[in-house]
């Protein structure tokens, strides 16, 4: 069996709902932010997916690939920037 091919992370954030993904990162988008990979290892543990991190070589990205805030919360995000 040969090596795994890059898929799209959005593929995989939708393959694997709720988990942790880590994943080789092998093409960025325009913005230079991660848009395709390797899945290494999809784990609802977060602590076992960055457990692994210390055993891989390259780029990688780790991601959940789910709702990070609970059913009838809201988040609000804010930054700034000195100049």
């Amino acid at each position: 069996m040969g090596e795994p091919k890059p898929e799209p992370i959005e593929q995989l954030r939708q393959r694997y709902k709720d988990e942790w993904l880590l994943i080789k990162v092998t093409k960025h988008d325009r913005k230079g932010l991660p848009s395709e990979g390797v899945l290494l290892l999809h784990s609802p543990d977060r602590k076992a997916v960055w457990a692994m991190t210390e055993n891989v070589d390259g780029e990688l990205y780790v991601c959940f690939a789910g709702s990070t805030v609970p059913e009838g919360w809201e988040a609000v995000l804010h930054g700034s920037v000195s100049l």
